[in-house]
């Protein structure tokens, strides 16, 4: 026997309501062909802007990259034993790089560029131009993994080598803010130090007590051990 579906001839024999549907709106665009062909040349230019927009983003960044990272591996170098590098080299590296940021200003690897900038005015001397290089790198919005942390600390030692330990102190804190665990017991060792050196040893002290009860098996255990028994 054949299974009852609930639905009457008259309900079998009516138009599909998709199909229905479907033929009023063709019959609209052919009523109105000047209003659907501008809609949808419209549509297809909105289209085209975000995709060349976003084809365009990609390839400066690529272009960014491939500009930048020989140039890093060098300023690399240059920074590990600043004292001893060609002043002319470095000089070098820093006008590349200046140009770099200028010409790319949005991408990841200007975030590079700002980093590097930065480390090279530090060495110099030039703390405030090395803090204005760190907070540069950081509005990009582009900054990812590690380099959120590093160019915080930059700007904390920047403020450290000033001698604002208060400011120093706040950076530190903001550098913790968005480490992994042992950079963030870095960052406290810092914010403990400045806040030492800004006479604020009660809270120094408390900060350093802090680190040992939150990582009891840091490899620094020994100096933070050693720090809290000279701020006593």
């Amino acid at each position: 026997m054949a299974e009852k579906t609930g639905f009457s001839r008259r309900d079998l024999k009516s138009p599909d309501e998709f199909i229905s549907t479907f033929g009023r709106a063709v019959a609209w665009c052919k009523e109105n062909r000047t209003k659907f062909v501008a809609g949808a040349i419209g549509v297809v230019a909105v289209l085209a802007l975000v995709l060349g927009t976003r084809a365009y983003l990609q390839w400066e960044e690529n272009k960014s990259a491939r500009d930048l990272w020989p140039v890093l591996d060098r300023a690399q170098q240059l920074l590990q034993a600043p004292y001893a590098a060609d002043p002319s080299q470095l000089a070098a590296v820093e006008q590349f790089l200046q140009v770099h940021v200028s010409t790319y200003p949005n991408t990841r690897a200007t975030v590079y560029a700002q980093y590097y900038l930065g480390n090279i005015a530090f060495f110099r001397g030039k703390y405030d131009l090395a803090i204005t290089h760190f907070r540069a790198g950081i509005a990009t919005g582009k900054e990812a993994g590690i380099m959120r942390y590093i160019l915080r600390e930059g700007v904390a030692t920047s403020l450290e080598a000033k001698g604002d330990f208060p400011a120093a102190a706040a950076a530190y804190r903001d550098s913790a803010a968005v480490a992994e665990v042992n950079m963030k017991t870095q960052a406290r060792m810092g914010e403990a130090r400045v806040l030492g050196l800004a006479g604020k040893k009660a809270e120094a002290m408390a900060l350093y007590r802090l680190i040992l009860k939150e990582t009891p098996e840091t490899p620094l255990r020994d100096l933070v051990e050693i720090r809290l028994a000279q701020s006593e």
